[in-house]
């Protein structure tokens, strides 16, 4: 039986996201097609990759054509230069009509750029920034979700004993942070803004880096004897 056309993914470049992602989506039972130059790149996908590969240039449409950009649901340009993975983007936007075009980009300055042109762009410097200043700015938040390159984040919190009873008003602020969901006793639920924490409470919000440095602050300080 064919396989759908929601099934089949490009991804051009096949570097470490390149091989990443190939696996990852690969291991969910879509039908991955892997486009390099190099056909010695194709040795890092492991024996038990189970897509095709093709090689040959993003920017030859013959290549791109052989690889089924004609039918496929999505593309991702995840090389190693900026301009191959824009070009061969807005080749496969405006050209082949490629419903769902990510393209990895490195100068995160020239990101709004081309999301002017239409294109979805992750820069990966500007969210490896953001993860770390998470990590060193706002321990005791849990990232667990990260909207566009860092921006917006969505955190989860352990309601500590000195939360008890407060409302979810107090400690998420308004503007910079919109509760998400709270699970408590298996349960999960929508909480409203009057909603009485408990300790033990898991409550995901969504913040920007200001609302996790609100929320960071109302969390008590652990202290080493």
């Amino acid at each position: 039986m064919a396989q759908s056309k929601d099934e089949q993914i490009i991804i051009v470049g096949c570097g470490r996201v390149g091989v990443a992602l190939a696996q990852s989506i690969c291991r969910q039972g879509h039908q991955v097609v892997v486009l390099d130059c190099e056909a010695r790149a194709f040795d890092r996908l492991g024996p038990d990759f189970r897509g095709r590969t093709v090689e040959g240039d993003a920017l030859d449409h013959d290549a791109l054509r052989q690889a089924g950009i004609e039918t496929v649901h999505g593309l991702a340009a995840v090389t190693g230069s900026d301009s191959v993975n824009i070009v061969t983007g807005r080749v496969a936007c405006h050209l082949f009509n490629v419903e769902h075009v990510v393209a990895r980009v490195y100068d995160p300055l020239r990101a709004p750029i081309y999301e002017m042109m239409g294109l979805q762009t992750v820069a990966a410097t500007s969210w490896g920034a953001k993860r770390i200043e998470q990590l060193l700015l706002h321990p005791g938040l849990q990232s667990v979700y990260v909207a566009g390159n860092g921006e917006v984040q969505i955190y989860e919190i352990t309601v500590p004993d000195s939360w008890k009873d407060r409302r979810l008003s107090e400690v998420v602020p308004a503007g910079s942070a919109l509760p998400v969901a709270v699970s408590r006793g298996g349960r999960e639920l929508l909480p409203a803004v009057d909603f009485l924490l408990q300790p033990g409470d898991v409550l995901q919000v969504s913040a920007t880096a200001e609302g996790a440095s609100i929320l960071r602050a109302h969390l008590p300080v652990d202290r080493k004897e």
